[in-house]
């Protein structure tokens, strides 16, 4: 694995990562331990779906253990911008972010790795271990949470 492989994939798995925590510090920690990972083991068929997959089972929910998700811009806002369209553009980060929240972490993890990593529908079900119906109904179910959500908060983003 070459550095330049590592550094172009760190961008995309800290990005997937913060949709599924919605913390860009732990979402920086699990990429890098990711890659760290990758480095290591010898098994590694395809590196991409290797990756991911090791990413999301950073996720996987444990027993006695409360998910922590919180809703956060991306990036910070430059100081003094008054950009209008930059300020719409936020809320509508923290509406998909609050969306993403209040979905189940594998129907999360679904919406993520086939919307936001644009995977197919049969490597987003190898990476997640579960078969591609399954991806199909948490993507439905995701899809519907996020029209809902759209839907009742347009009227006040549109004021």
């Amino acid at each position: 694995m070459t550095d330049d492989y590592v550094a172009q994939r760190y961008v995309h798995l800290r990005r997937a990562a913060f949709l599924m925590c919605g913390d860009w510090e732990r979402a920086g920690e699990v990429a890098r331990d990711t890659l760290a990972r990758a480095l290591t083991d010898p098994d590694v068929g395809d590196l991409d779906l290797w990756a991911y997959g090791d990413l999301m089972a950073a996720f996987k929910p444990s027993h006695g253990r409360r998910e922590h998700v919180f809703v956060a811009p991306p990036e910070p806002a430059a100081q003094g911008e008054a950009d209008v369209d930059a300020a719409l553009g936020d809320v509508y980060t923290v509406l998909v972010l609050d969306a993403l929240r209040r979905l189940s972490p594998k129907c999360r993890a679904v919406v993520v790795l086939h919307h936001f990593c644009h995977l197919s529908v049969n490597d987003t079900a190898e990476v997640l271990g579960i078969d591609g119906g399954k991806v199909t109904e948490y993507e439905a179910e995701g899809l519907t949470a996020f029209d809902d959500l759209m839907r009742i908060t347009r009227p006040a983003v549109a004021r």
